[in-house]
């Protein structure tokens, strides 16, 4: 009953009015099964019925109730008393790649995962505040998870930019797993553990600020990481100080 209820609409999610509803009637279901056998309290559908109701609207009294869980449905809200402010949609913005502050440079990586685990591959690249790319970089993973070749993109970028003096540092990543694993310094597998801690003393070498960035404002080093996984290709593109043409190295 509650997976059909669920994907009854196509704005289904955990806290949806259709995710819910169904978990009521069965808790309710449960009470008033409760109420016969131990009060002797008849059971009665109307009963349930009216305990979901009284339920809803306690929560949209509490106000945890939002039109987003009424997504598609803001009629039978309606129908039950439930107005929601209608919010004016935002000025739009454009997501671009935004260059660092004057003497700092910009570290922007990515994984890539066909499958989960499946062929990975990891990549990055470092630009200053003019924009000018210094270096860029894949390597080929073999098999892993989408978790591992997130961080292994960010370490070996932040590898690289230590080696060729790239500092200080902003590094930039679209998985939102990374900047938390960071953050609460949540462990796991070993291999996620060595990462994570080889990231944070880089952090402090490299005076670097690991920080989220929206997909759209990271496509060189999304592309780079899908060509990498596919590929199977490790390789690091780096310019000398004279901007000179590209030199290819293998790590």
């Amino acid at each position: 009953m509650v997976h059909f209820w669920r994907y009854s609409t196509p704005f289904h999610s955990d806290l949806h009015i259709r995710t819910l509803i169904p978990f009521m009637i069965l808790w309710f279901t449960w009470t008033q099964r409760n109420a016969v056998k131990y009060r002797g309290v008849p059971f009665t559908t109307d009963g349930i019925i009216l305990e979901v109701q009284h339920h809803l609207r306690t929560l949209y009294a509490a106000r945890t109730l939002t039109s987003t869980q009424w997504k598609g449905d803001l009629y039978q809200a309606a129908v039950m008393g439930f107005i929601f402010r209608q919010q004016a949609p935002g000025a739009p913005s454009i997501v671009r790649w935004r260059a660092p502050s004057p003497s700092w440079f910009k570290l922007n990586t990515d994984g890539s995962s066909l499958g989960n685990p499946g062929l990975v591959g990891a990549a990055g690249i470092i630009r200053d505040s003019a924009g000018h790319v210094h270096l860029a970089y894949q390597f080929a993973l073999g098999t892993g998870t989408s978790v591992l070749a997130e961080l292994t993109a960010v370490w070996r970028g932040m590898e690289l930019a230590l080696t060729h003096g790239l500092a200080p540092l902003v590094v930039e990543v679209d998985a939102t797993t990374v900047i938390s694993l960071l953050k609460f310094r949540a462990f796991g597998k070993w291999e996620v553990q060595h990462l994570i801690m080889r990231i944070i003393c880089l952090q402090q070498l490299l005076m670097a600020n690991v920080q989220h960035v929206f997909r759209e404002a990271n496509g060189a080093a999304d592309h780079l990481a899908k060509e990498a996984a596919s590929l199977q290709l490790t390789r690091v593109l780096h310019h000398d100080d004279h901007g000179s043409s590209p030199r290819h190295s293998l790590p």
